[in-house]
């Protein structure tokens, strides 16, 4: 009920009157959220499946916001550098390490199986061993040495492989090098094979059985000895990168000493009781020299092949 006044004074009753019905729909309001959420809770919304597909993460990192920072196409970086990959080297290559690590463990064995031949070899190569006194060898040490023939391959090839490509002077352009190692391999397997063919062919025309296997044994002696020499030269020019000149002046020693080794036990084997020692000359040069003279132009000339088609 108004009072006297609002009567008396109009505008004190319209103020009320709105007063009121502002509270009226406050409450009204008030209630109707009320029974939304109690409804809300009987029947809750169903929420939005979460997908990675929602979150850019090209977008998301350290450098976000920084305005050096920008994106192109395929989520590539519009304004960075491209890397430069890593050229191949023959130190990072798996496979050529564990060969390595394969022939010096191999090697190790070869030596504690024929650890008997090995110093009765050194024992009597400056003297020719009398008839009760033959050095004789079993099957295992034989094969053990044919290993270290291979042995002996295998790094001469690394070692040729260097001193082709390793001074600059251009090479193959390809992913891995180990093909060009194998077929230099495979070359110098061939120039070992065909030299102890003709080694049994020439002696076998000119001397005696007995002559003919002391000096078999003889020469795998000494082509096992020039892959034990020239192993640490190749781990030192594989993971150390020892200069090519002293790699070559080291190998060129190597190699000279084993042939002056070999020019001696042919001329005691073989020419020493004949009293014709101008015959040896002939015989180092027929069997040693050009069989290597020949082994270089094959080499020189499968390098120059896969050069030029590869």
């Amino acid at each position: 009920m108004p009072t006297t006044d609002s009567i008396t004074h109009p505008s004190l009753l319209l103020k009320s009157t709105l007063a009121a019905t502002k509270k009226a729909k406050t409450d009204t309001v008030a209630k109707a959220s009320q029974e939304v959420d109690s409804l809300g809770l009987l029947c809750p919304k169903k929420q939005k499946t979460f997908q990675l597909t929602d979150i850019h993460f090209a977008e998301e990192g350290y450098f976000k916001g920084n305005k050096y920072f920008k994106l192109g196409r395929g989520n590539a970086h519009a304004d960075g550098v491209q890397g430069v990959p890593s050229p191949y080297a023959v130190s990072n290559d798996n496979t050529l390490t564990a060969l390595l690590l394969g022939c010096f463990v191999m090697a190790m064995i070869a030596f504690s199986v024929s650890r008997n031949f090995i110093e009765n070899q050194i024992k009597s190569f400056f003297h020719v061993a009398r008839s009760k006194d033959v050095v004789t060898e079993t099957a295992y040490e034989v094969r053990f040495q044919l290993f270290l023939i291979a042995q002996t391959s295998l790094l001469f090839s690394i070692l040729y492989y260097f001193f082709a490509h390793g001074s600059g002077h251009g090479g193959l352009q390809t992913d891995s090098q180990l093909s060009v190692i194998g077929c230099f391999f495979g070359i110098f397997m061939g120039y070992f094979f065909i030299k102890n063919l003709l080694y049994k062919l020439v002696n076998w025309v000119f001397f005696d059985s007995k002559s003919n296997g002391q000096w078999g044994r003889t020469w795998l002696f000494l082509s096992s000895l020039e892959g034990v020499l020239l192993f640490p030269l190749v781990l030192l020019q594989i993971y150390f990168s020892l200069s090519l000149q002293a790699a070559f002046v080291y190998a060129l020693i190597v190699v000279l000493f084993v042939k002056m080794l070999t020019l001696y036990k042919g001329y005691a084997i073989f020419f020493k009781r004949r009293a014709v020692s101008l015959q040896i000359i002939l015989y180092f040069c027929a069997l040693e020299l050009m069989p290597m003279m020949v082994l270089w132009g094959i080499l020189v000339i499968t390098d120059n092949y896969l050069i030029i088609n590869f």
